[in-house]
């Protein structure tokens, strides 16, 4: 098997191991930002438990759904202010995301917002801790972070720096999470193992690190198709899935679905997992056109058939309705225009051919 694997990020996941991590944590620095959102850390009592470990931390809870790089650069400025030497993200996609953004901004007070986004920093990041409470994002052992700009764009600060130093992971903190929240995760994570799969840049590692996360998503996935609402088994199964699915897509990135789905996210309020799950369906036929044995060994090494996976899918999206006018539809081709994640699909897709897919699924 040829591969080829980078994860500089401590990983540790065992129920109440947050608590457990004192030293872990206090080797990393002695004064943490805890970049969070209003509510879901504290009412899942990870904010408690992080606090239990730490001394004199800041607490920054302004992140919310889609983390607007404004919120990022008042954090910083706290982190500043404070003299934080690291940060703690607790949460889901958004407040990691917004922790990994906050470390570089907090690290260079002359940064602007282009340079955020270019790369290439001059300083080093602050360290980053990652405390997941969701089971979908995977930025706890990615280095990238997506942040919507101030033009209301989604976008990705990227960088082996902003890898986390370490990310703890206790899949009981997302026992309170509803059951449309929880499946709307979960099909995230699944696009990321799909997309990751039947990527351009995907090898034997990446690979398994896919099939074997779409293999513990599936039965879960199929009661949450059913009306069920998740125990503590496939609670665990979902967070240990989308922790494969983030080490997949650390090797290869994204795909079409989720470069396409972000204007969902951005205009038409659909949750990023739902705004991605939308294409999944048609992501795999365009692969098995181009592709076939491609999707036969995804499946075959997931143990899942296609017809099965789609119908699934089909149940959890069934209630996602999104009309998109023909001119908004019309003013979209310059966002798939020579897009990076769009050319790591396993076929070659035109920004006129997107168009269609727009005008087919959403155009009525």
């Amino acid at each position: 098997m040829d591969f080829g694997f980078y994860l500089p990020t401590k990983l540790i996941c065992f129920e109440g191991c947050v608590r457990e991590s004192k030293d872990l944590i206090a080797k990393i620095g002695k004064k943490p930002l805890i970049v969070t959102g209003k509510r879901s850390a504290r009412a899942c009592g990870a904010l408690d438990d992080v606090l239990s470990v730490t001394e004199g931390g800041v607490i920054f809870d302004g992140v919310r759904q889609n983390p607007a790089s404004a919120s990022c650069f008042e954090a910083a400025k706290i982190a500043r202010e404070n003299g934080c030497d690291f940060v703690i993200g607790i949460g889901g996609g958004s407040p990691l995301d917004a922790a990994k953004a906050s470390a570089v901004l907090a690290a260079d007070p002359d940064l602007d917002e282009a340079g955020l986004y270019a790369g290439g920093w001059k300083r080093d990041p602050l360290p980053v801790v990652c405390v997941g409470t969701t089971a979908g994002t995977g930025s706890e052992v990615t280095a990238v972070a997506v942040i919507t700009d101030s033009q209301g764009r989604k976008r990705s600060v990227k960088g082996d720096r902003i890898f986390p130093a370490l990310s703890l992971g206790d899949w009981r903190y997302t026992r309170g999470l509803d059951a449309h929240f929880t499946a709307s995760t979960a099909v995230d994570a699944l696009a990321h193992c799909v997309e990751s799969y039947l990527n351009r840049t995907a090898n034997g590692f990446s690979e398994s690190l896919a099939a074997l996360g779409i293999k513990r998503l599936a039965g879960p996935l199929s009661r949450l198709a059913g009306g069920g609402i998740p125990d503590g088994l496939d609670r665990r199964d979902l967070y240990e899935a989308s922790l494969l699915g983030g080490m997949a897509i650390s090797v290869t990135g994204t795909a079409m679905c989720h470069a396409m789905g972000y204007f969902l996210s951005e205009d038409h309020g659909i949750s990023h997992g739902f705004a991605c799950g939308l294409y999944l369906e048609t992501f795999i036929e365009l692969t098995e056109k181009a592709a076939p044995d491609a999707v036969k060994a995804m499946l075959a090494d997931s143990g899942i058939a296609k017809e099965e996976l789609f119908e699934i899918l089909r149940a959890l999206l069934k209630n996602e309705n999104v009309t998109v006018g023909a001119e908004e539809a019309a003013s979209l081709s310059e966002r798939w225009t020579d897009n990076k994640s769009i050319k790591k699909s396993l076929f070659t897709l035109s920004a006129g051919e997107a168009d269609g897919i727009v005008k087919k699924l959403f155009v009525r």
